[in-house]
């Protein structure tokens, strides 16, 4: 269901349902193409550019859209599983990217051990497919010797070295194995992911909570409010902001 009210400044278009937000697309796309820059802005944070538009969402409709956004299908099918699971389980959101809820869960209200992790790190997945780079490896194609006159390898000059990246919490090995940790003295009062993955098979849902967070940091980011104002100021830099001045969105034709 949409409402619309007129205010002094602009006419707000309230949208309270998803099917309205399907039927009222061609008008929305109306009303940001009158505003160019205003539409580029949606790459920062659609939600809040159409605010800015003068359009009014439910907050289920804010779901809808930032769910659909940041997730590819299936990733997204399998989130909202195991949004659905963990609420039932734990009778509140799962909040797993929260260091400080992450630490209540486990040792308050699963009644965890907290573990003496040390100086482990998780185990990580290869950044590549190695089927798909083996693969590639059998298309190279075989070195010759077409110049003879060169020496068959090349000489070294220097050498360069490169800092590693530190791992991404998105290539957490779900399925690695784990040493067995003794107990810790003291139970932290925040968790990080990278200690959570220590806790993953003490319990299915500690299991449950780090792939929901591995699927969450894997998704498109939507910058805050505060985030979204220094970008449109251009008090931060931003890459799609340089890139995209002006965005014009499809409009129905009209039939004479």
């Amino acid at each position: 269901m949409a409402a619309e009210r007129n205010t002094p400044k602009t006419r707000i278009i309230d949208i309270q349902d998803e099917k309205t937000l399907g039927a009222l697309g061609p008008q929305l796309n109306r009303l940001l193409n009158a505003q160019p820059g205003l539409a580029a802005m949606l790459f920062i944070n659609p939600v809040l550019a159409m605010k800015e538009a003068g359009v009014k969402f439910s907050r289920p409709v804010v779901h809808h859209i930032l769910s659909r956004l940041r997730h590819r299908p299936a990733l997204r099918q399998r989130r909202e599983e195991l949004e659905a699971h963990l609420k039932e389980i734990l009778c509140e959101l799962p909040w797993p990217n929260n260091s400080a809820w992450l630490s209540r869960t486990l040792f308050e209200k699963l009644q965890l051990q907290a573990l003496d992790i040390g100086d482990l790190t998780p185990g990580y997945t290869s950044p590549q497919d190695s089927a798909v780079e083996k693969r590639l490896q059998a298309l190279r194609p075989k070195r010759t010797h077409r110049y003879s006159h060169l020496p068959p390898r090349p000489r070294r000059t220097g050498r360069v070295r490169l800092q590693a990246l530190p791992p991404s919490v998105r290539r957490l090995d779900l399925d690695a194995n784990l040493p067995e940790l003794k107990p810790a003295k003291r139970t932290p009062k925040r968790l990080s992911l990278e200690d959570l993955y220590f806790y993953k098979d003490s319990s299915p849902v500690a299991r449950d909570l780090l792939e929901l967070a591995i699927i969450q940091r894997r998704g498109l980011r939507l910058h805050s409010r505060y985030s979204y104002r220094l970008i449109k100021e251009g008090k931060r830099s931003n890459v799609f902001r340089r890139w995209f001045r002006k965005v014009t969105l499809p409009e129905p034709e009209i039939k004479k």
